[in-house]
């Protein structure tokens, strides 16, 4: 009987190291950057960097994860924090101006009411009074309209008024008394 032949070792014809010679990037920067970037930061201009994946690359990664929703979504986030953020601050002067005039309207009634009249500047009392008065007004959004009534005389006058400060106006003005024979 023939003795079996020895098994051969194997050998790999023309195989390759196992390195991976794919480049790898990082996605989640490149997600990122996209995601809270302004409107200049494209998928273009990522892809335009030095060692940066193609733009077909980062399109089909941007839209298998919904990168153009998910940045929408920080523009409002970011947007609904400024604004509440401007309402604190709005709220902080209006309670300051609100303390501010309650201060200035006391101070000015106190004064008219201790002193003895000859002993008292008006003009100081009064001043105090409407100072801290207007921004009481203010702070309490009850802005007053100012409108100079000696400059309108005739009709075309009050053309060259806003529309808002028209109405303003008109609810300013008591109605028009309606005479008994037009009744």
């Amino acid at each position: 009987m023939p003795s079996p032949k020895p098994a051969r070792p194997r050998r790999s014809r023309g195989a390759k190291p196992q390195t991976d010679r794919r480049v790898k990037h990082d996605w989640l920067a490149i997600r990122r950057e996209y995601i809270r970037g302004d409107d200049t930061v494209t998928l273009a201009s990522l892809a335009a960097r030095p060692g940066a994946p193609s733009e077909r690359q980062i399109e089909r990664r941007s839209s298998a994860e919904d990168w153009p929703e998910l940045r929408l979504q920080m523009r409002r986030e970011v947007d609904g924090r400024l604004r509440a953020a401007d309402l604190d601050v709005k709220t902080e002067v209006r309670q300051r101006q609100l303390k501010v005039g309650t201060a200035l309207v006391t101070l000015g009634v106190r004064g008219l009411a201790h002193q003895k009249p000859e002993d008292m500047d008006m003009l100081d009392v009064s001043r105090a009074i409407k100072i801290g008065a207007e921004l009481e007004r203010k702070a309490l959004g009850m802005e007053e309209i100012n409108v100079n009534f000696g400059r309108i005389r005739t009709p075309e006058d009050l053309d060259s008024l806003d529309e808002a400060t028209l109405w303003r106006v008109a609810g300013m003005l008591p109605p028009e008394e309606v005479e008994d024979d037009d009744l």
